[in-house]
């Protein structure tokens, strides 16, 4: 697998830096609605990245996270992988059921909880990518998957052995009242849909 980085215009670095914070709007929107209450998101950073080098990018191959997985569908076709490092999906759990969970095994109620949100916040992202790209994206049913990141990783490239080589990274942290989780969108377009999404925000 190619570690190339991919070199983006300073036209396609404004988008997807608007695109992001954008994105982060809705989701945040979203999710206050679903919660009755405020939540804010902010966007660290967004870039394009080798597939091969996310679970570095989210604490190295062997952290234990939690991942929401979804195949897209439509103009653009690839996956996408919401990843929380594993005490981060604890307090998500918790802010999204209303109790104290920062370890332990993830219950059905817990996981249920977290595929809710990265149902909203994946419908959010893609919402945001149509609007500026005008490209047709539709989101599967979630699945959600507790293991190491480099494994996880392993497991969607078998699953979905036509995803890129490259992944847009969009990092993201919730914060409500009294807590904040850090969590990382990763979109993982099909090859061809990767060229139609970087020109489409170049154009």
């Amino acid at each position: 697998m190619s570690n190339d980085k991919i070199i983006l215009t300073d036209r396609q670095k404004d988008v997807l830096k608007e695109m992001a914070n954008i994105c982060a709007g809705n989701a945040a929107t979203s999710l206050s609605q679903l919660l009755n209450r405020k939540i804010e998101m902010n966007v660290p950073h967004v870039d394009f990245m080798p597939v091969s080098s996310v679970p570095e990018a989210v604490g190295g191959a062997e952290a234990l996270v939690v991942g929401v997985v979804f195949q897209v569908f439509g103009d653009a076709p690839g996956a996408i992988l919401l990843l929380f490092p594993q005490h981060d999906a604890h307090v998500l759990a918790g802010i999204l059921t209303g109790k104290n969970i920062t370890n332990g095994i993830f219950t059905e109620m817990d996981q249920s909880a977290i595929k809710e949100a990265g149902s909203i916040l994946s419908g959010a992202y893609l919402n945001t990518l149509t609007a500026f790209t005008q490209l047709g994206l539709i989101p599967s049913t979630p699945g959600i998957v507790v293991d190491m990141a480099g494994a996880l990783i392993d497991y969607i490239l078998i699953q979905l052995a036509a995803v890129s080589e490259y992944a847009l990274l969009i990092d993201s942290e919730f914060i409500d009242a009294q807590k904040s989780v850090k969590g990382h969108f990763f979109l993982l377009p099909n090859p061809g849909s990767l060229e139609a999404i970087l020109f489409a925000i170049g154009a």
